[in-house]
């Protein structure tokens, strides 16, 4: 199976069980918000994704982004009364526009000045939303965040909200297949493996990392919009530097570079960090410990594990059949 088909048939198989999964959870408030998180920060992990399984880069800056959408929608709709979904596009399309101008001196420099760079944008965020009273409200945050509505559908229950949530995950998803089996997609590959080969192919790496870098702002700021009218409050602590890391770890656990990998790291994280909070103070010891165990025995993620144990039974199924 190629990978274009390989991929296809991940994306039919995840909307099938994603759209059966909330049936069997529909009366527990516990699970149908670990459900709704895990949808949100599948959104966040694709968004760095195209920056880091595309481009080779690591941002440690996703929570700025994060948090851009999330007050521009909340303050959209609440204080010019401007329809949720309007609100969500704008919030998006302004956190992908800072994305493009912070791209422009970090993708000029790479390596480990680009996380230092996204680091600082992250939290130069966070201070500005925890110094600009006047309109965040500072650390007392904004609260009553209405829930979104489309003509008399109001999405109030965790039931509806998860489906308004995986349509948009869906959408991430689309994107990112698109993007990964045209023609763009392969010249953004080309400047992860190397930006002089790609220089010599014609592509222009500035440009293809202004692009992605705005793409993964434009969706980093979705999840957050989607995060603010599903909470209903926000406030500057939830947007600190260990959400990007929290973010970065799913990345790199489910798989970077690949379309099903943000979709397992999240969700397997998200569920994880919950069922360990029964062991209270050691539970961040245990989590921390398991991540690294898992990036030792697995470096590619637990996609790489999975192709690699695909690859060997075909190995062996072939050499059966010799």
């Amino acid at each position: 199976m190629g990978y274009g088909s390989r991929n296809i048939l991940i994306t039919m198989i995840f909307v099938a069980v994603a759209v059966i999964v909330p049936f069997f959870f529909k009366d527990s408030r516990y699970y149908m918000n670990l459900l709704n998180f895990a949808g949100i920060f599948i959104i966040l992990t694709y968004s760095l994704n195209l920056i880091h399984g595309y481009l080779g880069l690591i941002s440690i800056g996703q929570a700025g982004f994060f948090a851009i959408g999330a007050y521009i929608t909340a303050g959209l709709t609440m204080g010019t009364g401007l329809n949720y979904f309007p609100s969500l596009l704008i919030a998006a399309i302004v956190a992908g526009l800072i994305g493009a101008m912070l791209g422009f001196p970090a993708a000029r420099i790479g390596g480990h000045y680009f996380v230092l760079i996204t680091l600082g944008f992250g939290e130069i965020v966070r201070l500005i939303i925890l110094n600009w009273k006047e309109v965040t409200n500072g650390t007392n945050g904004i609260n009553n965040i209405p829930p979104p509505q489309l003509g008399p559908l109001i999405f109030e229950s965790r039931f509806s909200y998860y489906y308004l949530v995986l349509a948009f995950v869906i959408l991430t998803m689309l994107v990112t297949l698109s993007l990964r089996r045209s023609k763009y997609g392969r010249a953004m590959l080309s400047v992860k493996v190397g930006e002089l080969a790609a220089n010599v192919m014609g592509v222009n790496p500035l440009t293809t990392k202004l692009i992605n870098i705005g793409m993964s702002g434009f969706f980093a700021g979705l999840a957050g919009g989607l995060y603010a009218s599903y909470i209903g409050s926000i406030s500057p602590e939830a947007f600190d530097v260990a959400l990007s890391i929290d973010i970065l770890t799913m990345t790199l656990v489910g798989g970077s570079g690949t379309i099903a990998g943000p979709i397992i790291g999240s969700i397997f994280l998200v569920f994880l960090k919950e069922w360990l909070r029964f062991i209270k103070e050691f539970y961040m010891i245990i989590y921390g410990a398991g991540i690294v165990l898992v990036m030792i025995f697995m470096p590619y993620g637990i996609m790489g594990l999975i192709k690699r144990i695909s690859a060997r039974f075909q190995l062996a199924g072939g050499s059966d059949g010799k």
